[in-house]
């Protein structure tokens, strides 16, 4: 028998509408047929953005990532932490400098030269920043437990270190890669030990941010040996611990390549998310690589926040024939711009919610 189709999945339970039944699906049963390749009468969605200067004080985030929730009902919830909230801890200094992304940058950095990277030392996740980022994510567990499923933003270490030296990490990894080992082990642990933090916090996963898994931004060398490495580490060190575990591959040139097979293939990884709308692999060609559920199919830089709510509904027509709505959660590629119209964001649910993924098989 086929049900009344509904919008709401808060539930888990039969509810009588005009006198059919009809079943009332949580947001995570929804996830987890999704994520195991079943359809249901809905495609799930997940929206996220920075909230700049909120995002800067626990009850700040948790309020405006609730409101947002409010108001669009997304299926998944990632956490989004202000941009540079790993290394205020260890000495830099981050601003908010009126990015489109919403997100901080750093007006200074702790790393001006190779000697300083020997004398940092691993920090307590549960105190300074870090602690701050955790009690937002205790604030966001009391609107959200049992209602919406959550993603902490979990940085990769390379990505870490980067963000701690002005972006030069590859200059010293070439000319130090014995110190660098070194160093992204220790940055390592301390995001793995902050990952199960924001578990034990309350988030029911993990979204795994790297910005240096593709061929524009190191070499295939470098990747073997100073990135793939450590996310194996923190995927292997949190899976066991996260109820879903998303791994973002950053990637917003046209002309560059994901490095998917590997990553792909990786044990413990739920879904993966990439800028499919302007980087290789598309969005079908990373669901048949890799066999698992994928989050996109929402190209945020252009399309959502550039076009208007018809051309929103083409591309969510185009992703669903391309893709295919199973194994598929309608997301942006990266983060949504703090200037992408309201009237876009709410035609992309309207328009997703109507879909019925029947009509594609």
């Amino acid at each position: 028998m086929r049900f009344i189709k509904q919008v709401q999945y808060r539930d888990e339970r039969l509810i009588i509408q005009n006198q059919l039944p009809v079943i009332v699906m949580s947001k995570f049963d929804l996830l987890e047929q999704t994520l195991l390749g079943n359809l249901d009468d809905t495609v799930p969605i997940s929206l996220w953005r920075h909230y700049p200067y909120m995002d800067r004080t626990p009850e700040g985030l948790a309020e405006a990532e609730e409101a947002f929730h409010r108001v669009y009902d997304h299926d998944v919830m990632k956490i989004s932490f202000h941009g540079r909230y790993p290394v205020v801890d260890w000495g830099c200094m981050a601003v908010y400098d009126g990015a489109i992304s919403g997100s901080t940058t750093c007006s200074s950095c702790v790393i001006e030269q190779m000697s300083d990277w020997e004398v940092l030392e691993p920090l307590d996740v549960n105190s300074g920043e870090f602690g701050r980022q955790l009690r937002a994510v205790e604030l966001i567990r009391d609107y959200a437990h049992g209602t919406v499923p959550t993603l902490a933003t979990i940085f990769d270490s390379p990505m870490v270190a980067s963000k701690l030296c002005y972006g030069t990490l590859t200059q010293y990894i070439n000319e130090y890669p014995d110190v660098m080992k070194s160093v992204l082990e220790m940055i390592n642990n301390v995001m793995i030990d902050f990952g199960r933090a924001t578990l034990d916090a309350g988030a029911d996963g993990v979204f795994i941010a790297s910005q240096h898994s593709t061929r524009l931004t190191v070499s295939d060398e470098q990747y073997d040996e100073f990135v793939y490495p450590f996310d194996n580490k923190l995927i292997s060190a949190l899976r066991g611990k996260a109820r879903y575990v998303v791994m973002h591959l950053h990637a917003q040139d046209p002309d560059d390549q994901v490095r998917f097979q590997k990553i792909a293939n990786t044990p413990g990884i739920s879904a993966l998310n990439w800028e499919d709308q302007t980087a290789w692999p598309s969005l079908g060609e990373g669901k048949k690589i890799s066999r698992k559920t994928v989050f996109g199919g929402i190209d945020h830089n252009n399309t959502l926040r550039r076009g208007t709510p018809d051309d929103v509904k083409e591309q969510i027509d185009n992703t669903a024939e391309e893709a295919g709505l199973e194994s598929l959660v309608f997301a942006p590629g990266c983060v949504i711009t703090v200037d992408t119209p309201d009237e876009n964001l709410a035609a992309l649910v309207r328009v997703v919610r109507s879909l019925d993924p029947f009509d594609f098989q």
